[in-house]
């Protein structure tokens, strides 16, 4: 049974659920740029570029931006993109890592309440316990960490967004319109 279920005590108040809802939230804005951000960077229709990213986590979606951000650096020169930008983008990369783990913690904890204003959450990881998964099996949450989170959250939305406004977009209107390599698209 969820330990939330167990007694009214146990309950989240309606600001710790609505704290963890935010998190939740924001997160799926930040994996949804993620996405965006690495259509940019391969210079892919974001739709298209869906393919390929909607089967990635978020650390090898991590991992394609850092490598994008390499070859946009190394082998085109910064021609399409920005020193600048790129560094930012390295920046904002940096930014995810370390709020995914706490995301990570929110969004496959059990949580209960510990009072109002502090949540205890667990994995209830099974195997054989010891010292070092002690650590990462459980972990208390104050709603004013919660709520700097969530604030970190935001704030890296918006600058999600405004560096990926920075940057060309490849829309699926240009995209038809290239001209083939001399093939119809009936021989296709």
């Amino acid at each position: 049974m969820p330990l939330n279920h167990t007694s009214k005590y146990a309950k989240l108040t309606e600001a710790q659920y609505s704290a963890v809802g935010k998190a939740v939230v924001e997160w799926a804005n930040v994996e949804f740029l993620l996405d965006v951000l690495l259509s940019r960077l391969l210079g892919t229709p974001e739709f298209l570029a869906r393919t390929y990213t909607d089967s990635l986590s978020a650390v090898r979606l991590q991992n394609a931006i850092s490598a994008a951000v390499g070859i946009h650096d190394h082998r085109y020169g910064n021609r399409l993109v920005s020193k600048e930008a790129l560094a930012e983008i390295a920046n904002i990369n940096q930014r995810v890592t370390a709020l995914r783990g706490m995301r990570n913690k929110i969004a496959h904890f059990c949580w209960v309440r510990s009072n109002d204003e502090e949540l205890f959450g667990t994995s209830f990881r099974g195997g054989v316990p010891s010292p070092k998964k002690e650590r990462y099996d459980s972990t208390v949450l104050k709603s004013s960490e919660l709520a700097e989170l969530n604030k970190e959250a935001y704030a890296l939305v918006e600058q999600l967004m405004k560096v990926i406004a920075c940057l060309p977009e490849v829309t699926e209107e240009s995209f038809l319109a290239i001209p083939s390599s001399g093939q119809t698209k009936a021989a296709l």
